[in-house]
């Protein structure tokens, strides 16, 4: 299978990548000017680099020709970019997406996997929410994705559709991401000793970039049953002051936390990740405890040869900058809790309770549990 991958040389689009060549697929990747990154996926698989802009329609036309299917991660991600510069955020996030769609309608493209986010269900207080809830963004990064959803979605062509709407993610990557709440929490407690929560109570899905990369690859394997679907890609559901104290307990020091209201961040939702594991052969490896040691090993490890190069460069920096060692499909499923019946699940807790973790039932027994 021939792949184009939008945002290959993002947070999460390397992994992507690399799970899709370890699948035997050749993966064309596009990004606006070569780098390090890309010589590492050139030097690692079956990848080849296209250079170009997203928003420019010529450089879409030329960087579908003879794929098979589209993995469109690219993206002005998360709420406070959308924020920062709006315009761009439609450009990229909508208009760009229309182009790319209308160019492989008019290529002959069968497939289109497009990376959607669980942020499109905003705020959401009465239940877990699943694919056919009404969306209710509370941010312009939402409602650009509804609006390319709802495009995508809509059109009656040839190209199957499908619509993953992503949990937040975490783990470690090629290039790191430390404004995510699982990695940012972890770098908290590593580097400071001290993590702040806003908005301790709110309700987050989560989802390892392993994965993430997984589900890519379940739907690109079965696009009859991906046809024209919205899949949440969740594994874990947790309030946020459940992940800060799971962070902290990682860190071998003493940690405080401090917890903060918050009016700027509406966001408060649960999501079910039940039909995709359903649907598909999609069985997640990683629980958010797993991935916060692996983060948090990762960053001691980036202090340390930040260390010994002389010091020059501050913790934050060389975990950001440091090239991971590529984490593969294969090690992430030899470090999972998975049977041969799947993953296993944790023992039964009370409802809406996270294990281990004390003073965490929230005021929504009728939420359940939620994946």
């Amino acid at each position: 299978m021939r792949v184009l991958l939008t945002g290959a040389t993002g947070y999460t689009g390397l992994i992507v990548a690399s799970r899709l060549m370890e699948a035997g697929a050749h993966v064309r990747g596009l990004a606006s000017r070569p780098s390090e990154l890309t010589q590492m996926l050139e030097s690692t698989g079956d990848f080849t680099f296209h250079q170009g802009d997203l928003r420019d329609a010529q450089t879409l036309t030329e960087a579908v020709k003879g794929v098979d299917a589209i993995v469109h991660f690219a993206a002005i991600v998360g709420d406070p970019a959308s924020a920062r510069e709006p315009d761009l955020a439609r450009q990229v996030n909508v208009e760009a997406t229309k182009v790319l769609f209308d160019v492989a309608d008019r290529s002959g493209v069968n497939h289109l996997v497009f990376g959607s986010t669980c942020s499109v269900y905003g705020r959401h207080t009465r239940g877990v929410a699943t694919e056919t809830t009404p969306v209710n963004p509370v941010s312009l990064y939402g409602e650009t994705k509804v609006e390319a959803e709802n495009y995508l979605l809509d059109q009656g062509s040839d190209v199957n559709v499908t619509v993953l709407r992503l949990a937040t993610a975490y783990g470690v990557s090629p290039k790191m991401r430390l404004d995510l709440i699982v990695n940012q929490y972890v770098h908290e407690a590593t580097a400071r000793g001290e993590v702040t929560v806003m908005g301790p109570e709110a309700w987050r899905p989560h989802a390892h970039v392993q994965d993430i990369a997984q589900a890519v690859d379940s739907v690109l394997t079965d696009p009859g049953k991906a046809r024209q679907q919205i899949f949440n890609v969740v594994t874990e559901n947790m309030q946020l002051k459940q992940v800060a104290a799971l962070a902290s307990a990682a860190h071998p020091g003493s940690v405080r936390i401090n917890y903060r209201a918050t009016v700027d961040d509406r966001r408060d939702y649960a999501v079910s990740g039940d039909k995709l594991l359903n649907s598909l052969s999609y069985k997640p490896g990683w629980t958010v405890a797993q991935g916060i040691h692996e983060v948090h090993n990762h960053l001691i490890s980036a202090e340390s040869s930040a260390q010994a190069s002389s010091g020059s460069r501050p913790a934050a920096e060389a975990a950001q900058q440091d090239r991971a060692p590529r984490i593969s499909a294969s090690v992430a499923r030899s470090r999972s809790t998975t049977t041969p019946d799947g993953p296993r699940r944790r023992p039964p807790t009370a409802p809406g309770t996270a294990p281990g973790i004390p003073g965490t039932t929230p005021p929504r027994q009728q939420r359940g549990r939620g994946r």
